[in-house]
């Protein structure tokens, strides 16, 4: 018991000691900090580093069923009456005005075009104008010059 006794009392004079350096330890901290230079309180007046931006990925060849929207490129070379299966046979009756003085023109036949589309050039019918359809002179306009060119080809040949 003896040496049980005498090594808590070594402990315990070990803990006195260190006690009061830790006092002063704080106050040496503190000197020191005073003595080194400060960091300025505002960032430093040079412009962020801007890097270039990312080339955009490449376009992908193939398009879905929604993407498919008809530009020049894509444009069919028979449009036809639906109810017929031939081309229009009036093309001046195709659209007929809504109103007396109106600049909106109403569709009297169903039209739909075939054309090829995809990579692979697959054959599709599409619609491109249905029956009664409400459409402004400009889209009016054409479509009549597509058929014209549409007729124009056929007597030719």
């Amino acid at each position: 018991m003896a040496s049980t006794t005498r090594a808590r009392k070594t402990a315990a004079k070990v803990v006195a000691e260190e006690t009061p350096a830790e006092a002063t330890a704080p106050e040496s901290r503190a000197a020191e900090a005073d003595s080194a230079p400060a960091a300025p309180e505002a960032a430093p007046l040079e412009p962020p580093r801007v890097d270039a931006a990312p080339e955009p990925p490449a376009p992908s060849p193939y398009v879905t069923p929604t993407e498919v929207i008809p530009d020049e490129e894509n444009l069919a070379d028979v449009i036809l009456d639906d109810a017929t299966g031939q081309p229009p046979a009036n093309l001046d009756e195709v659209f007929v005005p809504l109103t007396p003085f109106g600049s909106t023109l109403q569709c009297t036949v169903r039209l739909v075009e075939r054309t090829f589309l995809g990579p692979h050039r697959n054959p599709v019918t599409r619609l491109l104008q249905p029956k009664g359809a409400v459409v402004s002179e400009g889209i009016a306009a054409r479509i009549r010059e597509r058929l014209i060119a549409q007729a124009a080809r056929t007597d030719n040949q």
